[in-house]
């Protein structure tokens, strides 16, 4: 009897290792086919701006849509998402100036970059958040890519990118995104032009950014490591909802709640240098959200 039970009990076991074994065969293939698509995109054209206001709104948009906050204040990356005890794989920032270890773009490079989340071989960018930023205006677009493309080259090489089972499995799942090409319409069109204004559209037009981690619903998220808080609703249903445009506005400059609460280390508000209107018209798109 025993010797029946333990020869099924083989059987289930080995059963079980057989189809994790093929599970993950397929994961792994999946994701490498991902990887290794190559997208077919008509490349916008812009004309990129060389004048100081230009410059200077490039500065304001670097910061605002994140670009510093990943690729660092020099641009040369280096900012570890997932380190070598990182059981995801190893991902880090990329030194996005023109010195040793960095980008020799074009002006077409910057857009495909940026507009459809593509390296110069057409294949998807890893973690590049391309799909939060792509619907910027072109005029925006010009702006930014003015001011990134004219850094002073820093020499610096970022570790190489790969993957561990456990980010394949998550990449599969779709909990982890890897692949900002997959998350993009390739055939959008884009405004010339987006006019600030303290309104809620101009508010949803800036709080793309936010849903990086607050989800594209802005509904929040479970959090993003063991000793970090849970990512909130900043909804009219969270917490933000009971707060006035001014409270809101001290917060994100002070990094203060009206409860007198510090923000989490993991909400990088000291980098986000919205202007007092900027983040009236953030608050007016939030608090609108039911």
């Amino acid at each position: 009897m025993i010797t029946k039970i333990l020869k099924w009990a083989g059987i289930l076991l080995g059963s079980i290792v057989i189809f994790v074994t093929l599970t993950y065969v397929w994961i792994y293939y999946d994701i490498e086919r991902r990887a290794a698509k190559i997208y077919d995109v008509k490349v916008q054209k812009l004309i990129i701006p060389t004048d100081s206001a230009s410059l200077s709104r490039g500065k304001h948009l670097a910061v605002i849509r994140a670009c510093t906050g990943c690729h660092g204040k020099d641009f040369a990356g280096g900012y570890a998402f997932a380190d070598d005890q990182s059981p995801i794989g190893i991902l880090y920032s990329v030194n996005i100036t023109s010195g040793k270890g960095g980008v020799q773009y074009t002006n077409e490079d910057w857009i495909r970059t940026l507009r459809h989340g593509l390296g110069r071989d057409n294949r998807s960018l890893w973690f590049m958040p391309s799909h939060e930023i792509y619907k910027i205006s072109n005029q925006d677009m010009a702006s930014l890519i003015s001011y990134v493309k004219t850094r002073p080259p820093v020499d610096k090489i970022s570790p190489s990118k790969s993957l561990k089972p456990l980010g394949r499995i998550l990449t599969f799942l779709g909990k982890f995104p890897l692949f900002p090409a997959e998350k993009i319409d390739h055939d959008a069109t884009y405004p010339d032009v987006v006019m600030p204004s303290i309104t809620p559209e101009y508010g949803q037009y800036l709080a793309i950014t936010c849903t990086g981690c607050h989800t594209a619903t802005l509904k929040g998220a479970d959090s993003h490591g063991p000793n970090e808080p849970k990512i909130p609703d900043i909804t009219s249903t969270g917490h933000l909802g009971k707060w006035t445009a001014e409270a809101f506005i001290t917060t994100l400059q002070t990094g203060k709640t009206p409860e007198k609460k510090q923000l989490s280390s993991a909400m990088p508000w000291r980098e986000f240098t919205y202007t007092r209107d900027e983040l009236r018209a953030i608050f007016s798109y939030l608090h609108n959200l039911r």
